[in-house]
């Protein structure tokens, strides 16, 4: 019904049934939405017989007046009718309707009707139509006047239904006349491009990504099902010609967007910025879900978006995140434990001590040696006493690092003193045939200790007496 006043522009408030609405092939005016374009008034120019038609100059308002002026004889209305282009039907007041040539051919028929008096049964003669969309014919072309735009009807051919016809219908002062259109390739045209359509609409249905097509003006034209689900909280505002700044702020003030609460308007703002300058979004909803989104410019000014569902990707980011933290502790108490578990104490100046406590393996003997070399290096000590007691077992690989573990300290200028070796452990190493010929070693820790200091002293009085 709004179509059809978009045709009866003079009686808007009328509410009529339309007859596009009653038959079979309902509103063929309207195939997909694309509304069927009004026909412009005839060109008045057939089969190139130019001389004739600026005589008679036969375009509809030429016509219009002649019948306004009563001049023209029902024979010579009926050759003028032959003449144009197209299937046309004239119903003067008063009088008979006259249908040219290509009229009748649409009727199945060549003799000129002699008892019609209403244009509409003479639409009726090639028109599919029931009575129901009869009557709501006539209820529309009573409301047309001289002043409104053509009535734009549309109905299967009566003969062919196959075939498709669009009737124009307007009114002079004195007359309606109807003339007839085939618009078959155009419908079929629409169904084609209509089909086309759904199924690029489905294919957009079916993709993981929100999809989002806004036009020149920044207005929603499209989006697919799953924009929806992404924004579920202001689904009901995404709708067709609504512009997209207002889509996001009352979003906003929906509480959709985690970022932007507390803050909608500075929060909008910099959201529009971003979007005019097509930037990518990585966008925080406050259902906890991350979007990332991706805009493009089209040919005719408008944009198109994806948005990318990466709440996956950023857990994933955070637990890594929290990963490397952890390691990074993990590292911090071994090195602490390591600290603990090898402890380097400064009996006297120049005089370190190095407990060994615990079971040790190649690895924790190599962490040994290499903190008492940098101990030595920074405190310039002479002596290292190593005290052994608290190790149950030297295997090969121990003892052959406390062997490397002197001829380093011998290159760094220090002497290494072991203390504490249990018979046990005495006997194991003489079986490994572990040679201790160059290291200094003492029966206990105390006596180890004892010897460092004498032997720190004794080389401080030879300095003195030099």
């Amino acid at each position: 019904m709004g179509e059809m006043r978009r045709y009866v522009a003079s009686r808007p408030d009328v509410d009529l049934p339309s007859p596009y609405s009653l038959a079979d092939h309902a509103r063929y005016h309207s195939i997909g939405g694309v509304l069927l374009p009004p026909l412009p008034p005839l060109a008045g120019r057939v089969g190139g017989r130019k001389t004739a038609m600026r005589r008679y100059d036969l375009s509809y308002n030429a016509l219009q007046v002649s019948v306004l002026d009563g001049s023209q004889h029902a024979y010579e209305r009926r050759t003028m009718l032959d003449v144009l282009p197209l299937p046309t039907a004239y119903a003067p007041e008063g009088g008979l309707v006259q249908c040219n040539r290509l009229w009748l051919e649409l009727c199945d028929g060549s003799e000129q009707p002699t008892d019609l008096t209403d244009l509409i049964d003479a639409c009726a003669q090639i028109l599919a139509w029931d009575e129901q969309a009869i009557r709501a014919a006539r209820q529309w072309v009573a409301l047309l006047s001289p002043a409104d735009p053509p009535l734009q009807l549309a109905a299967p051919l009566r003969r062919d239904r196959s075939r498709h016809m669009l009737v124009v219908i307007r009114r002079s002062e004195t007359a309606l006349t109807a003339q007839a259109m085939e618009v078959t390739g155009l419908l079929t045209a629409q169904r084609v491009a209509q089909q086309q359509l759904e199924v690029i609409m489905s294919a957009l249905d079916s993709l993981e990504e929100g999809f989002l097509l806004l036009d020149a003006d920044d207005r929603i034209v499209f989006c697919n099902r799953r924009y929806r689900e992404l924004y579920s909280v202001s689904a009901d505002l995404v709708t067709p010609g609504r512009p997209f700044a207002e889509l996001i702020r009352i979003g906003a003030e929906r509480g959709q967007y985690a970022e932007a609460i507390g803050r909608v308007d500075e929060w909008v703002a910099e959201r529009l910025q971003k979007h005019a300058e097509l930037a990518p979004v990585e966008q925080h909803l406050a259902d906890g879900r991350w979007i990332r989104i991706v805009e493009r410019r089209t040919p005719d000014g408008g944009t198109v978006g994806l948005r990318i569902d990466i709440t996956e990707l950023k857990k994933a980011e955070e637990l890594r995140r929290q990963l490397a933290v952890r390691e990074e502790i993990i590292a911090a108490q071994a090195a602490l434990l390591a600290e603990l578990s090898t402890p380097l104490l400064e009996v006297e100046s120049r005089v370190l001590l190095a407990p060994m406590v615990g079971a040790f393996d190649s690895s924790r003997a190599a962490t040994l040696i290499e903190t008492l070399l940098q101990k030595v290096q920074q405190r310039q000590a002479r002596l290292v006493v190593l005290d052994v007691t608290g190790v149950p077992v030297i295997d090969t690989q121990v003892a052959h690092a406390i062997l490397q573990c002197a001829v380093s300290l011998r290159l760094l200028g220090a002497q290494l003193i072991i203390t504490g070796i249990r018979p046990d452990v005495a006997q194991t190493l003489v079986a490994l045939g572990v040679d201790l010929s160059t290291i200094i070693t003492r029966a206990d820790l105390r006596d180890g200790i004892q010897y460092a200091l004498r032997r720190i002293r004794q080389g401080a009085e030879k300095r003195s007496e030099r």
